[in-house]
C-alpha cells in the first residue's frame, strides 16, 4: 500500500516541478525582462531631462553644432558642410 501512496505522492511532486519549470518560471523571465526594460527607459529618460537642465540653453546649439561636426569628421568628411556623392558607380565591383 506505501509503494502506490508514495508514487502517486512522487507523481503529484513531479507534476507541481514539471509545472513550475514549464509554466511559471518563463512567464517570471518575460515579466523581468520587461520591467527591466521599462527600468531601463525610464533611467534613460532622467538621464536626458537631467542633461537637459545642466546645459545652458545658449550652449545647446554649439553643443550641436559640435556633434554634427564630430559625426562628419568620423564619417570621413573634411569639413562640416555636406559632400556631394554622385548616385551612379563608375564601376562595377569584381569579386
Amino acid at each position: 500500500m506505501h509503494g502506490e501512496r508514495d508514487m502517486s505522492l512522487k507523481d503529484s511532486l513531479l507534476q507541481g516541478v514539471s509545472r513550475l519549470s514549464n509554466e511559471l518560471v518563463p512567464a517570471a523571465v518575460r515579466t523581468a525582462g520587461a520591467k527591466v526594460e521599462e527600468f531601463r527607459q525610464r533611467l534613460d529618460h532622467l538621464n536626458r531631462t537631467l542633461a537637459e537642465r545642466a546645459l545652458p540653453g545658449d550652449r545647446k546649439g554649439r553643443v550641436s553644432e559640435l556633434s554634427l561636426q564630430r559625426k562628419a569628421r568620423d564619417a570621413g568628411q573634411q569639413e562640416s558642410t555636406l559632400k556631394v556623392v554622385d548616385g551612379e558607380r563608375k564601376h562595377k565591383r569584381t569579386r
